[in-house]
């Protein structure tokens, strides 16, 4: 990372420690981390955007974390058999893609309880 954008993620980290419901700062990127960042505030725009970190497995809290869930929660997922982990020592661990499946499968069923109330219920404006 060249030393200007370090000194520009600096910047953006102190004023994300403030409290202000907004925040300006101006960054140098890469043409490529620019484009990464274009399709985020795309993607969050119009479908919503999860950012997971570039790694191939997690544990059960930074699952659970990603998940929005607790960990117990988790934990009886992983005792049901119902998301893919593996074992390490005694240690679980999730891979990335089980974690994206389980995310899609959760906003699906979301989605699902969502249009079942609005049929059940109609327009309550």
């Amino acid at each position: 990372m060249s030393h200007s954008l370090t000194e520009d993620v600096e910047a953006l980290r102190l004023e994300l420690a403030g409290d202000q419901p907004e925040i300006e700062v101006t960054l140098r990127l890469p043409r490529e981390s620019a484009k990464k960042v274009l399709a985020l505030l795309d993607a969050e725009q119009t479908t919503g955007a999860l950012v997971i970190p570039a790694k191939h497995e997690f544990t059960t809290t930074e699952a659970a974390k990603l998940l929005g869930m607790s960990r117990p929660t988790l934990m009886r997922m992983i005792e049901r058999k119902r998301i893919e982990f593996r074992m390490v020592g005694k240690h679980h661990r999730i891979p990335a893609s089980s974690i994206q499946k389980m995310r899609e499968f959760l906003d699906e069923d979301h989605m699902a309880v969502v249009a079942d109330l609005a049929n059940k219920y109609g327009n309550l404006d």
